[in-house]
């Protein structure tokens, strides 16, 4: 029953946004008269007479009103249907209390024995020789 609510307030929302875009486009702009005009040749101001302006703004007022309590209704649900699921998944989550919990005390751990080495230690047995003449970037020949 709640999924239905959920999706069918979702199409609320989305109606009224689009609802909203249509509202605003419709009104004038300053001097430039709005996209309404362009778009209708000032089809609000035929239907709606000399109070255009007072209209369209009470209207756009009470639609973005609707916009939001729509949006707070539709997120106060998703936050009671996650809290449903997750006590229907593991109820022991949400009732058991949350204890602080105590640093373990640091063990006293022997170092590490690091053995550095050096560049002679990394080639086993003897390097290789290099021939002056030979061309850059050909691999040096071994003994």
């Amino acid at each position: 029953m709640t999924q239905l609510l959920i999706s069918l307030l979702i199409l609320l929302l989305l109606l009224a946004s689009g609802f909203v875009v249509l509202i605003v486009l419709m009104q004038r702009t300053g001097q430039g008269g709005g996209m309404g005009a362009a778009l209708g040749g000032g089809a609000a101001e035929s239907a709606f007479g000399a109070d255009t302006n007072d209209v369209l703004t009470k209207t756009t007022i009470y639609s973005i009103i609707v916009f939001f309590i729509l949006a707070l209704v539709l997120f106060l649900l998703f936050q009671a249907n996650s809290t449903e699921k997750l006590e229907a998944t593991d109820p022991i989550i949400l009732a058991a209390p949350v204890e602080a919990a105590e640093p373990a005390a640091p063990t006293e751990a022997a170092p590490a024995e690091v053995e550095l080495s050096t560049a002679d230690d990394l080639f086993e047995g003897e390097p290789a020789e290099v021939d002056a003449e030979a061309e850059p970037g050909s691999a040096p020949q071994q003994p």
